[in-house]
């Protein structure tokens, strides 16, 4: 039988982020997002920059993630993440500032700043906007 709930822990490497029995949980996945929800097949992913979307009893929360891994098991779910911030945490004037830098650094160009660097970072700027707003 399959239960009605399954064990998410999301760690980061300074702290435990949560850890709840929850309904189901949507995450950023590497080639695209992907839904776990209770007796779910064994799996591990690469996670990309995204929101991991917790639902349970009626209700979602949001985190706003930077990548990491995830571990599905019959007995929980484990999420490695870079970074993670619950919405109601994110500084979204901080997250503006990271923007606006970013956006500036990829104008002045390659000679400049690393712009691969400066791509995600305007990226992970971007995700915290919109993970705040939900």
């Amino acid at each position: 039988m399959i239960p009605d709930k399954i064990k998410l822990e999301i760690y980061t490497p300074d702290r435990k982020v949560f850890s709840e029995e929850i309904d189901s949980v949507r995450l950023p996945g590497a080639d695209g997002y992907f839904g776990v929800f209770p007796g779910h097949t064994p799996y591990i992913s690469v996670l990309g920059i995204g929101e991991i979307k917790v639902e349970t009893a009626g209700e979602s929360r949001s985190f706003a993630t930077t990548g990491g891994l995830a571990e599905v098991l019959p007995s929980g779910i484990a999420v490695l993440a870079e970074s993670c911030e619950v919405a109601s945490d994110i500084d979204v004037e901080r997250a503006q500032s990271a923007e606006e830098r970013a956006r500036t650094r990829l104008q002045e160009g390659r000679k400049t700043w690393d712009v691969q660097r400066a791509h995600v970072a305007l990226a992970k700027a971007i995700n915290r906007m919109k993970i705040a707003s939900l």
